[in-house]
């Protein structure tokens, strides 16, 4: 993959944001190249923060001069739009020459640069809301043993730095005592009713309260999602804290992510922060995979639908209030594990089905699942 990082005096402040980035992408017409920069399969990610952008095309061209006719027309066009940096990735192109970057400015690190795709993982799923008690954490853990259960190799990352409750909900309170680290200091997943699992709970002692400033959260997230050893896995879950505090933030700019789920319940005040935090995935540049609604029925019904509607995504799925749900976690034994034929756990089997075809892969009923072009980190 080639990157090429240029920075120069911004024009006049406009409107950055991706779906400018975008519409300028849409308009440009290099000279050698067949096809529309914003076409699915061309445009991989965009990334825009503090008028820094990144681009990352799936292009393999042909012509070799090709790359670098691209690199300066959206180079042009974005600090047209006010860009004070453009970044440039196109995969399966060779390194061409190109000149001296200018320095980039003072004070303007690029919150992105550190970001990288886990090689162990085909795909990474955060799994967040906009306010806690709408069953998030329960949600996550059920999601990733349906996935599994649908025959994907799936793993579990409780990044509530707040309150990890995935150890309860998982069996696996004891495993601050368990974890192990390989001799390179990374993190040995346990394993919980099949998942390799880890969570901030096993290294914040029992009862210990997180009481962390924004900058130590941001290091303790960056270091905690790229340093375990996972095994080889089509899809990892993550657990985020409620709300758009600094996690999310820092999971994005730490590892590249395949998008998000937003849980939410019926009432209009969920649905209110539901909203929320799906716009803090999109401005994270995290694509939106859709609502699940969660303790439907006993709290009415339609607040995850009209969510779902309102942003233009899938609701994936309405999962009915179960008190029985709260039991299984309280036990240690996900409802996917203790009540598998429960309506509980058959809707939370059918979002594990929508989210795997959003990913690429496609259900079949003789048990066998099968990818039909998912790409790691799309």
């Amino acid at each position: 993959m080639e990157t090429v990082q240029s920075d120069s005096p911004a024009a006049p402040a406009a409107a950055l944001t991706a779906k400018t980035v975008r519409a300028a992408l849409a308009a440009l017409r290099p000279a050698g190249l067949t096809r529309d920069l914003v076409s699915p399969d061309v445009v991989r990610q965009v990334s825009v923060c503090d008028r820094r952008v990144k681009v990352q095309l799936a292009l393999e061209p042909q012509e070799a001069g090709l790359p670098a006719r691209l690199r300066a027309a959206i180079g042009d066009a974005l600090r047209a739009l006010g860009a004070t940096s453009v970044a440039v990735e196109i995969g399966g192109a060779a390194p061409a020459p190109a000149a001296a970057p200018h320095p980039a400015p003072r004070g303007t690190p690029d919150p992105w640069a550190g970001q990288v795709r886990l090689a162990a993982a085909r795909h990474v799923v955060a799994v967040g809301a906009g306010k806690g008690g709408v069953g998030k954490s329960t949600v996550a853990a059920n999601l990733a043993l349906a996935l599994a259960r649908e025959g994907l190799a799936a793993g579990l990352l409780d990044a509530d730095i707040y309150g990890p409750s995935l150890p309860i909900l998982l069996g696996v309170e004891g495993g601050a005592a368990r974890v192990r680290m390989t001799a390179e200091k990374h993190i040995l997943p346990l394993e919980a009713h099949g998942l390799p699992i880890v969570s901030f709970g096993f290294f914040l002692g029992a009862g210990s309260p997180a009481i962390w400033r924004g900058p130590m959260v941001s290091k303790a997230v960056k270091q905690f999602a790229r340093g375990v050893a996972w095994p080889a896995l089509d899809v990892l879950v993550v657990d985020l804290p409620p709300g758009t505090g600094d996690v999310p933030l820092s999971l994005a700019q730490a590892i590249a992510l395949s998008g998000a789920v937003v849980v939410t319940q019926p009432p209009r005040v969920a649905a209110a922060e539901a909203r929320k935090a799906a716009e803090m995935f999109r401005a994270l540049q995290v694509p939106v995979l859709g609502v699940v609604e969660n303790m439907t029925g006993v709290f009415g019904r339609g607040g995850g639908g009209a969510v779902a509607a309102e942003l233009g995504v899938p609701l994936l799925g309405e999962v009915p209030f179960d008190a029985a749900v709260v039991e299984d976690g309280d036990a240690g034994t996900p409802t996917m594990v203790a009540r598998p034929a429960s309506p509980a756990a058959l809707a939370l089997d059918a979002v594990a089905r929508a989210v795997a075809g959003a990913l690429g892969w496609r259900h079949e009923e003789r048990g066998t699942r099968h990818g039909v072009g998912g790409t790691r980190g799309s």
